[in-house]
């Protein structure tokens, strides 16, 4: 092959390749996400019905060893850190939280909902008064100074498609 046929094919080849990548399909379009609730109201609906279901199988844990939902399915991020980190101290303490607590008021407070994510806040009054903290002979040893009435904070977030708790902060001063 003499040189001028190599540039020939060369540029033969050239041509060839530039025109099939030229010609490429465009990639399918990206779908848009749509926002996980259409309205403010239907997100905090939806806050409270988990922070419903967490507190009876936190209710449940309590009264049984062999609860049929784990509390923690309804937990994520700081929420989850925290709640292993409290089992862990009881624990070590042996002490245990017996009797259930009930929701008195929720409140939802924001509700960001974006096509990249959802993040909803609330106030939650919790009626902590049939509960007791137990030392490990199953003495009472609850602080004769604790509030019966607990203000939280209650941060929620979309995870994997369902919405879980995650953050829950008591408010100084804020009385339910």
């Amino acid at each position: 092959m003499t040189a001028r046929t190599r540039s020939v094919a060369a540029a033969t080849i050239a041509i060839a390749l530039s025109s099939v990548l030229g010609c490429a399909p465009e990639p399918a379009p990206v779908p848009t996400p749509t926002p996980a609730f259409a309205s403010e109201e239907e997100a905090f609906a939806a806050a409270e019905e988990v922070y419903r279901a967490y507190n009876d199988a936190l209710n449940e844990s309590r009264i049984t060893d062999n609860a049929v939902t784990n509390p923690r399915k309804y937990l994520a991020g700081p929420a989850l850190e925290s709640d292993i980190d409290a089992t862990r101290y009881l624990q070590e303490q042996g002490l245990k939280i017996v009797g259930e607590g009930q929701i008195v008021d929720f409140a939802g407070t924001t509700a960001g909902l974006t096509s990249g994510g959802v993040e909803v806040t609330a106030k939650v009054c919790l009626d902590v008064s049939r509960t007791q903290v137990l030392d490990a002979s199953g003495r009472d040893v609850t602080p004769h100074d604790r509030p019966t009435r607990l203000p939280l904070d209650v941060a929620f977030v979309r995870s994997d498609g369902a919405l879980l708790i995650s953050s829950s902060n008591l408010l100084d001063g804020d009385p339910c």
